[in-house]
């Protein structure tokens, strides 16, 4: 595990620099009788525009603080906009959290009772007392457990977001037959095909991990996890799809997936990473390559979700 943590953080540093913003607040607030806490970044002079969000959902074992090392914090000036990395909840004066209640029903959130669907309204009204928030573009990306969970307020809370980005993340198997978004939402998935952790074409979480570092849970498969979104929003049933030129040779190649025909202003879309595995790329996986899989550095997955949100056209979904 030390050899994966280390890098982790060396990986951090190779990243490229863009600017930094200078606004960011650490909030504590209440949500339905819990304490909760987010980390806050704006532009450091946000201007009279209303600003768009992205809000940021860590997975496990992870915080709101260990995701903002993927990068959107170097891109709010470029790109105009609030991210917001929020905690999931836990036991008072811990580091350690129950996960997001993302549905699967094994995580110690949903034994009590949590309703994260119902903290990211809450979140999001917070956020809109602070900042000058367009609420017609307010989105959600999460990895893993937070990819999950951003599925979810997708399928439940579509009046809430614009569109959701779910990283190395798919449905879970109890929210699927419920999973009727209210109006066509904007999706952008990322997955490693050969993912060990988030099987990519459905089955049990982690199957293959001992259960200490993960609660296990059923998901659908990817292809349809996107699937339901893709009707939702009135897509064409058949997506294109392309392979991309590899920019690095790591043993990854990237699948460029896409919807036509969408409902106006809306597009549906994936990039699904053949030889990567539990990672959100270009980092390396938390849990090292040998229990999480390769790692690609095929695909930048915060630039590429930040200008699908917030640059319409620019990959060509």
């Amino acid at each position: 595990m030390r050899g994966s943590v280390l890098a982790f953080l060396l990986a951090l540093l190779a990243l490229p620099l863009a600017f930094t913003p200078a606004a960011a607040a650490d909030v504590d607030f209440t949500a339905d009788g819990l304490p909760r806490h987010y980390i806050l970044v704006t532009p450091e002079r946000p201007g009279p525009e209303p600003l768009p969000l992205i809000i940021v959902l860590h997975g496990t074992y992870g915080t709101g603080a260990k995701m903002e090392l993927v990068g959107f914090n170097d891109l709010v000036e470029r790109y105009r906009f609030a991210v917001a990395y929020p905690d999931a909840a836990g036991p008072p004066h811990s580091r350690r959290t129950w996960r997001w209640n993302d549905g699967r029903g094994t995580l110690e959130s949903s034994k009590k009772g949590v309703d994260d669907v119902s903290f990211m309204r809450h979140l999001v009204d917070d956020i809109g007392r602070r900042v000058n928030l367009d609420r017609r573009r307010v989105f959600i990306a999460g990895a893993s457990n937070g990819g999950i969970m951003a599925y979810r307020i997708g399928c439940e809370a579509a009046d809430l977001v614009a569109g959701i980005a779910p990283v190395i993340g798919d449905v879970a198997v109890s929210v699927a037959p419920g999973c009727k978004p209210s109006r066509p939402l904007s999706v952008l998935a990322i997955n490693g095909v050969d993912d060990p952790i988030m099987p990519f074409a459905g089955g049990t979480v982690c199957r293959d991990t001992r259960p200490a570092f993960c609660e296990r849970g059923e998901v659908i498969g990817a292809e349809d996890s996107l699937a339901r979104f893709a009707r939702a929003a009135g897509c064409a049933p058949a997506p294109s799809r392309i392979m991309l030129p590899p920019k690095v040779a790591d043993g990854t190649t990237v699948e460029k997936l896409s919807y036509p025909s969408c409902a106006p202003g809306t597009r549906v879309g994936a990039y699904w990473l053949h030889g990567a595995g539990h990672a959100w790329p270009p980092m390396p996986g938390q849990l090292g390559e040998r229990r999480g899989g390769h790692p690609s550095r095929n695909l930048n997955a915060t630039e590429a979700i930040v200008r699908f949100f917030l640059d319409p056209g620019h990959d060509g979904f």
